[in-house]
């Protein structure tokens, strides 16, 4: 299939539409939109109310959620991203060859001081990158109790 628009490709368009409903659907998360554009989306992002998607206080008045992939080579790339603007705070799952040194994929923390702190995180080979982004996803509540964040 011919590219539109530059940088559509056939299987990540499926993918992100998946994700797009699943956060629709999803208590808490509003104004799920792709990111440019629908026709031309390389990610999904919604804003999060922390208090509706979590169903527990927490010190986060808003976040906003970011689901991305990259199909095409070796291996599959993604990112899971939640971001606190009012905090400066956030936390993800990256698979990419940004940081070799911590495997295949590692979870990256953002602290509001501007510090980083990365470390490998689980790979499960040869999953289907849907499934990958729904465990990711339903993970949060359980990383964000971690974090300390509450």
């Amino acid at each position: 299939m011919v590219p539109v628009f530059g940088s559509w490709r056939p299987v990540e368009p499926k993918l992100l539409r998946r994700v797009h409903d699943r956060l629709a659907r999803t208590g808490g998360c509003d104004a799920v939109r792709y990111e440019p554009s629908r026709r031309d989306a390389n990610e999904v992002v919604a804003d999060v109310d922390p208090v509706a998607f979590l169903e527990r206080e927490y010190s986060a008045a808003e976040a906003r959620l970011r689901v991305e992939f990259e199909l095409r080579g070796e291996r599959p790339h993604y990112w899971v991203q939640w971001w606190e603007p009012d905090t400066g705070r956030g936390f993800g799952w990256h698979a990419d060859d940004t940081e070799p040194e911590y495997g295949p994929v590692h979870v990256q923390v953002e602290y509001p001081d501007g510090t980083t702190d990365r470390r490998a995180a689980e790979h499960v080979e040869d999953e289907h990158p849907y499934r990958t982004f729904e465990r990711r996803f339903t993970s949060i509540p359980e990383a964000l109790s971690r974090l300390g964040w509450e």
